[in-house]
């Protein structure tokens, strides 16, 4: 199991920095490196697969069962793949656009940070949803099976992993200050949205009372608001 989970994070950080590498320049990596938000979020990446591979398992990550409040809905399938492809499409664009100086946002630095403030929250968002639940099956053992979890980051809002993706794809275009990208992570964003909005029809539908007391109490996507 050890060496399958190697295998696909690895897989996935070899992926998405061959793809950001690829898109900024092999033959400019110097380039890459000169400006020190984009070696932050460079070295955020890396600390962030570290984290997923010793300390955080990613069957609790991209947990989808019932005991959080993000079951996946199987016919999301074009949502998904729309999702993925604006995805990759903002990997690829953002670092090009930021090299050839293409369409950037107005505001440089401001921006850069704010991305990696963005990507820190977001990052943080999804392993505090990851050992919450791996917390309440060592505490409880195999929990019940439709156990409705509302406390810890569920206290606050209803759907952290979400969040905590979306800050992540934002994040990234604004460390490039790619506006190109920035809209196509904001289309990717409102797959994960119009799957939110599935996942909590389905919850309401199953859950019904007890769903509609848990939403009085918190909310969707952010906290307050």
């Amino acid at each position: 199991m050890t060496m399958i989970k190697f295998m696909v994070i690895s897989s996935i950080a070899i992926i998405i920095f061959g793809i950001i590498l690829a898109s900024w320049g092999m033959d400019d990596i110097s380039g890459l490196l000169a400006h020190p938000a984009r070696v932050a979020l460079l070295s955020l990446l890396i600390a962030q697969f570290i984290v997923m591979f010793f300390f955080i398992s990613p069957k609790w990550m991209f947990h989808s069962g019932v005991l959080s409040n993000t079951c996946p809905i199987k016919e999301n399938c074009l949502i998904g793949y729309l999702g993925i492809m604006a995805v990759i499409l903002f990997l690829i664009i953002s670092p090009f656009s930021d090299r050839k100086a293409w369409m950037l946002l107005a505001g440089g630095d401001f921006f850069r940070y704010l991305g990696l403030m963005l990507f820190i929250l977001g990052n943080i968002l999804i392993f505090w949803k990851a050992i919450h639940i791996s917390k309440k099956v060592l505490e409880f053992g195999k929990l019940a099976k439709n156990q409705l979890i509302t406390d810890g980051p569920f206290k606050y809002i209803r759907h952290p992993y979400y969040v905590g993706l979306i800050m992540i794809c934002i994040s990234i275009p604004l460390v490039f200050v790619s506006s190109l990208g920035l809209l196509l992570a904001l289309f990717a964003s409102t797959a994960l949205l119009e799957q939110i909005a599935r996942e909590e029809k389905r919850l309401m539908q199953h859950y019904k009372d007890e769903w509609l007391d848990y939403i009085q109490k918190t909310k969707r996507l952010i906290p307050w608001f």
